[in-house]
């Protein structure tokens, strides 16, 4: 139990980053040394208990904007849909003590209301796509998602999804189309900066695309998925020290798959390499050891009729990393290798 309340805090933090996790314990730390300050007051004047009240109700807010905030723009709506009423819920709890158990109890209903609620705002439309997916009707499911843009106009999700049907045909220009739709739409974001970016991995236009994978990662830097399509990049580029760089980035990040983060420790593995840094080989040669899990996930991935895209960029280098894994490959094989197309 205490291992995994550790683990999560870590990624918690990771996900904030050093910034913003360093303000939100600094804000925490404070306010309750403020606290404990006042308690040591004798005798405690009446203000005392309402002054700590309002710290810990700044506290709470304090926090939930640091926390909203660093959810990217396509995401924030939801983050406050699900965050403001419970803390709001709390604060009165915290200023108007006769409401406290009350209000906590609406701020733990609330919380519990709006995960169900959001699970459950999947759209019909969305819903038969999905079924059609799943039957590999992909046609069809473009078809239901083209319908639902025209009656709906501008939602850079409905673009976004769109893009990821069109991938999974093969119809690059047409999702690369839609994925500009969503940076237009959400220039904040890297979501859509990030789905060009491994489109144009895809075909091996890997200058392109790592300039759509920095801009994914400068509006983004605190989330994996862009730092880790940025060294994979790199890594085909035979950007080695930048790509050693990006890899340790998304791996700060936490990773939160076995099979990324077997590439990613692979990618870092042959960066080292070709640095001549030995030492450094060895540590990635260990922890790439320890994520045998992603390499049999990988193998069942690449069972599926619905991965070809993923086995064109991806089945060469996990096969190197499954012999490396296994033992079956010394890093020194690698040397000669060049990264071959990859996508996340």
């Amino acid at each position: 139990m205490v291992h995994r309340i550790s683990v999560s805090l870590t990624r918690f933090a990771a996900w904030l980053g050093v910034g913003r996790a360093q303000f939100l314990f600094a804000l925490f730390g404070g306010t309750g040394l403020a606290s404990l300050i006042l308690n040591a007051v004798r005798p405690a004047p009446a203000w005392v208990a309402p002054l700590q009240s309002l710290l810990a109700a700044g506290a709470l807010v304090g926090a939930a904007l640091i926390i909203v905030t660093n959810y990217p723009s396509a995401e924030r709506r939801q983050a406050l849909y699900v965050i403001v009423p419970a803390v709001g819920a709390l604060v009165v709890a915290l200023l108007i003590p006769s409401l406290s158990v009350v209000m906590v109890v609406l701020a733990v209903g609330w919380l519990v209301i709006a995960a169900v609620t959001l699970r459950s705002q999947v759209r019909q439309e969305y819903q038969a796509a999905i079924k059609l997916l799943r039957k590999g009707e992909y046609e069809e499911a473009i078809k239901v998602m083209t319908g639902l843009i025209k009656a709906e106009g501008a939602a850079a999700d409905h673009y976004r999804f769109r893009a990821e049907l069109y991938r999974l045909t093969g119809k690059v220009k047409k999702a690369r189309t839609d994925y500009e739709r969503v940076i237009a739409l959400t220039p904040d974001s890297g979501v859509g900066y990030n789905g060009v970016a491994e489109l144009l991995l895809q075909v091996g236009n890997y200058s392109e695309a790592l300039t759509f994978a920095h801009e994914a990662l400068s509006r983004e830097p605190n989330q994996w998925v862009a730092a880790y399509n940025t060294g994979m990049i790199e890594d085909r580029l035979g950007m080695w020290r930048e790509a050693e760089h990006h890899l340790q980035q998304a791996l700060d990040a936490v990773i939160p798959d076995s099979r990324h983060r077997l590439l990613a420790h692979f990618w870092m593995l042959r960066a080292r390499l070709q640095q001549d840094d030995r030492e450094g080989v060895e540590k990635a040669l260990l922890k790439l050891k320890a994520e045998r899990a992603g390499l049999r996930e990988w193998q069942t991935i690449f069972e599926s009729a619905d991965a070809a895209i993923l086995r064109d960029v991806l089945a060469v280098d996990v096969e190197l990393a499954g012999g490396l894994a296994e033992g079956k490959l010394s890093p020194d094989a690698l040397k000669e290798t060049e990264g071959s197309t990859g996508g996340n």
